[in-house]
């Protein structure tokens, strides 16, 4: 399977003051850091490149050849992971990104998307689809990581329930999130009412990390060279 390409440029300074004049300029600050490579490497990269390449959420969790540019205008590629970014949602700005660098041979554990094919005979019927599982966590060697997993869901009915049970893996891919785990089902219109205004209530009491805690994260990266 064609990995995914993402292009990086490193930088040299960093620090807060550094870190605001690079999004002033458009761009995100970030890190790649390995066990497998001696140094922490830090990056930036367009904002609006990262914010294309993350609109696809099996570019968010897959494995990556990440493209590093250099300042001598030398180019090195490694194999790596998104494992984290911090998202402003207020400015709806990214303000700070992780790369986790890996190698064909260690397994690795990736938060895998799930996509739905077709529209049930129940919602056709007048229900509502609920769905209550959107990605699920795995452990494979990168060359078997799947970007997606696929599940028809055409012929639910009222009521029905599909479950990661149903979801078919590959051989090499172990599931690691609860395997009892609902994906979707097909229910009245008063029940989904009521639990999309608890769900509102929930995200009115999350609060998302600031640039602050972005900081803070790359300094403990930075100390560990």
């Amino acid at each position: 399977m064609k990995r995914m390409q993402l292009l990086v440029e490193t930088r040299e300074k960093t620090g807060k003051e550094e870190n605001k004049r690079l999004r002033k300029a458009g761009y995100v600050p970030g890190i790649f850091y390995s066990p497998h490579y001696k140094n922490n490497l830090l990056l930036k990269i367009p904002e609006k490149e990262l914010f294309r390449f993350l609109s696809d959420k099996k570019h968010a969790h897959g494995i990556i050849d990440l493209k590093i540019k250099t300042d001598d205008d030398k180019e090195v590629t490694r194999l790596a992971l998104i494992k984290d970014f911090q998202y402003n949602s207020l400015q709806r700005k990214i303000n700070h990104f992780d790369f986790y660098g890996v190698t064909m041979k260690e397994k690795v554990t990736l938060e895998v998307p799930i996509i739905l094919e077709g529209e049930p005979k129940g919602v056709k019927e007048g229900g509502i689809l609920d769905i209550s599982l959107r990605e699920v966590a795995i452990e494979c060697l990168p060359a078997d990581a799947p970007q997606a997993f696929t599940v028809d869901i055409s012929e639910m009915g009222f009521n029905d329930v599909i479950t990661l049970e149903d979801v078919v893996l590959p051989e090499d891919v172990k599931l690691l999130t609860d395997i009892t785990r609902t994906v979707a089902s097909v229910i009245a219109p008063s029940k989904i009412e009521e639990e999309e205004v608890e769900e509102e209530v929930e995200e009115e009491v999350i609060e998302e990390a600031d640039e602050e805690e972005a900081e803070d994260e790359e300094g403990k990266k930075q100390e560990q060279e």
